[in-house]
């Protein structure tokens, strides 16, 4: 997005009265062509400035004062700055030094008749060659800037600071990291700008900023004159069950002028904090997701936005803390990290600076805190910067403070500007935008794979789908209860009504109840202990309103493939300068996106009713908090089974011995269920541990095989036994892989046995 943040370095245009000793004639392009690029400098319209500068240059070649122009105008531009570097190597080589030093009193950058380029020339050319990976000639003129400038030049500390980013970079990129970066692909990116992704906890759902003409063209003509380019809008792409992201959508919150960009999105992806440049006054807004609507942006509330400029912000999964980004008074450099928490009334509190262990006297931005709530990421030109933003990590420890930030390493930082970037949940991928390793468009969206052991500790996610009956949508009463049985404590959980997506963040070493609720109605309930292990844990339960028949076409085994939601797509793996080109080797054409106001109504949400009788009438649920405000608790159903199975497997073991005595008897009590009641509710677990698997591929494929066979048993032992296995409802699947992290010490199965298994539950 066009925002000042993403300048680093201002150019200071010092204009000084005197007439220049070296000034001859006019430029041969004449004095209206010369005043009117300057107009365009002072207007920041540098891309423009650029070219006009160019015609100039073309009739007078040798002209220092406009090769420094033109090579002013790139550095300063938004996206060509890798053009800047010839016309300042001229300049700094034809620049005179009779001014004596950095006295600058001879040279009016406003006089078309100067012929001289200014001192902080050489500045800009060793930043030049900074940003080109050329750090020795870059050192080389950081260091003949420092020796000419005296100590009340603007330049002198930044240049400085150049010299302690080249020696950051050349230590960075000589122990490069052990990481993957790959291309979203082209159903996300297109050939224009698509930038600042953001992702939900649950994989599901990416929000990004894009500059991409709409699917109906209404932005074709609507302009932003600084980048030339249509103004930034606001996207979403949603995964399907098989893991592959759809066509982007544009928000229906878009202006038809103006900026809105992406900032952040909440755990359960149905908050996005956005940005807004209210006249200069960047703010930070909040949209909250409304069935299938987005609400009005609001202005947040409290200390957070203020006269000064916020750009950045970013909610804890809680929702009780906010970390954000300001330059208002008072901070230690230019732009710090902040952070609120919410009050008791359920206000926020007072900005408080985190300090000076993780802001600097130079630019934070792009704060992003990972769902454990301690680990924070954020961009960075201080600290170890390898040159321009580069993205580091601290970890908030337990009194508060905050460790020692950590430069997240090339590749993934670069020489230039590497700003916005967010972590999934399990720590093993990040998403982040980019225009410097090739792609289909001037920037793209980008995703990096960690090694195993950057993977999150002390983390448990609980994600998955609640299925509607075929051919109908998810309620809008749907919502999840989670009920700590410890401490009584309750949370509540709205599903994503267009998919049923929902997602928990959940505490280890504690019991839950969950409630899944229809109309105040409970359709499904299950208690869950999540283990007390430091790896991190991903609970994945797929709930069906309508039990299916586990052995009908529905059955585990043909129900729709891509469960748990979020898995991780494939990308397109790129090299830094590489090219991301289609089949014919051109730049693919903007994806088609369904237009603001274009798509069609969603259909009227269904109630699963009894046969026979009309659908229940929805109604809005009632979250914890209105259960308290009305004197109401919310009390976990029972969630006891009239039958349990369990089996322990050995490494990479699947199927249940038939001649086991405790599955004689789970099979005699499911019969005597369907005898008694028709039909029986039945809920399968399967687990994998961490230890790797080379015959299945993965422990995901593993833990799912497991499920499947364990079914196919089931089913085999009601028509041994003569009943008819459509008795057999399916009410949800649950499958998992958990345990300690793997250590090479696969015949610990003390250690890992008691991941590796089935559980099958009836009632």
């Amino acid at each position: 997005m066009i925002r000042p943040l993403y300048t680093t370095f201002i150019v200071l245009q010092l204009a000084f009265a005197g007439n220049n000793l070296m000034a001859q004639a006019p430029p041969a392009g004449g004095v209206a062509t010369f005043e009117e690029a300057n107009r365009l400098m002072e207007e920041k319209f540098f891309g423009q400035a650029a070219e006009v500068w160019k015609e100039l240059l073309d009739k007078d070649p040798e002209n220092a004062n406009l090769n420094w122009k033109v090579g002013e105008a790139y550095m300063m531009s938004y996206n060509e700055k890798s053009k800047a570097l010839p016309y300042l190597r001229t300049a700094s080589a034809k620049r005179g030094k009779s001014y004596g030093g950095l006295n600058t009193a001879g040279y009016n950058p406003f006089d078309p008749k100067e012929r001289n380029a200014p001192p902080q020339v050489d500045y800009w050319l060793a930043k030049a060659y900074h940003l080109n990976n050329d750090f020795d000639n870059a050192d080389v003129y950081y260091r003949q800037f420092i020796a000419e400038a005296g100590d009340r030049s603007d330049f002198k500390p930044m240049a400085e600071h150049g010299l302690e980013q080249t020696a950051n970079a050349r230590t960075l990129k000589a122990a490069p990291k052990d990481y993957v970066i790959s291309n979203v692909g082209d159903v996300v990116n297109g050939q224009f700008p698509d930038f600042s992704p953001v992702v939900s906890v649950d994989g599901n759902a990416l929000f990004f900023t894009s500059r991409r003409l709409r699917a109906d063209s209404s932005n074709a003509g609507v302009i932003d004159p600084v980048a030339g380019l249509p103004f930034e809008n606001v996207y979403v792409s949603y995964k399907d069950r098989t893991g592959k992201w759809q066509a982007p959508e544009p928000l229906n919150i878009n202006p038809p002028f103006g900026h809105l960009a992406t900032v952040n999105v909440s755990a359960d992806g149905q908050t996005l904090i956005l940005y807004k440049d209210d006249n200069g006054d960047g703010n930070l807004y909040e949209s909250k997701l409304v069935g299938e609507i987005w609400s009005d942006p609001v202005k947040m509330g409290g200390d957070i936005n203020s006269r000064s400029w916020e750009t950045h912000g970013a909610l804890s999964a809680d929702g009780n803390t906010f970390y954000f980004v300001s330059n208002r008074p008072g901070g230690l450099g230019g732009r710090d990290i902040y952070r609120v928490v919410k009050l008791p009334n359920g206000e926020w509190s007072k900005a408080q600076n985190l300090g000076n262990t993780v802001n600097t006297r130079y630019e934070e931005d792009g704060v992003f805190i990972h769902p454990d709530g301690k680990t924070l990421y954020f961009a960075s030109t201080g600290h170890t910067s390898m040159g321009g933003f580069d993205i580091f990590t601290t970890e908030q420890q337990a009194d508060g403070t905050w460790s020692a930030p950590v430069n997240i390493g090339y590749p993934l930082n670069t020489v230039d500007d590497d700003v916005f970037f967010v972590s999934t949940a399990d720590g093993r991928r990040g998403y982040f935008s980019s225009d410097k390793m090739g792609g289909y468009g001037e920037k793209d969206i980008y995703f990096v794979d960690f090694p195993a052991e950057m993977e999150t500790e002390g983390l448990a996610v609980l994600k998955g789908f609640i299925v509607p009956a075929p051919g109908q949508q998810l309620p809008p009463s749907a919502i999840l209860y989670v009920t700590d049985k410890a401490t009584g404590e309750v949370k509540t959980y709205k599903p994503r009504q267009r998919d049923g997506v929902y997602v928990a963040i959940l505490a280890p070493c504690k019991n839950y109840n969950l409630d899944y609720r229809i109309n105040d109605k409970t359709i499904h309930t299950e208690d869950i202990f999540v283990e007390c292990e430091s790896a991190y844990q991903e609970i994945n339960k797929e709930v069906y309103l309508n039990p299916v028949q586990l052995a009908g076409e529905a059955g585990v085994v043909n129900l729709p493939k891509g469960a748990p939601p979020g898995s991780k797509e494939p990308g397109q793996p790129v090299k830094e300068g590489v090219t991301v080109v289609g089949p014919d080797s051109k730049v693919k054409p903007p994806v088609a996106v369904v237009p603001p106001g274009g798509k069609e109504e969603p259909p009227v949400a269904v109630v699963p009713a009894e046969p026979g009788k009309a659908p229940a009438p929805t109604k809005e649920p009632k979250t914890d908090a209105v259960r308290k405000q009305e004197g109401e608790k919310h009390v976990a159903p029972d969630a006891t089974y009239a039958a349990e199975f369990v089996k322990y497997h050995g490494y990479n073991e699947t199927g249940i011995d038939l001649n086991d005595a405790q599955w004689k008897d789970f099979i005699g009590k499911v019969i005597a269920l369907i005898d008694k009641q028709g039909t029986v509710d039945i809920t399968i677990e399967a687990s994998a541990s961490h230890v790797p698997t080379k015959t299945y591929g993965t422990n995901d494929k593993l833990s799912t095989l497991r499920m499947e066979e364990a079914s196919k048993q089931l089913i085999d032992a009601v028509k041994a036994a003569g009943k008819d296995p459509k008795g057999l409802l399916l009410g949800s699947v649950n499958h998992l892989v958990q345990g300690p992290k793997y250590k090479g010490d696969y015949k610990n199965t003390d250690k890992y046995g008691k991941y590796q298994y089935v559980k099958l539950k009836a009632r």
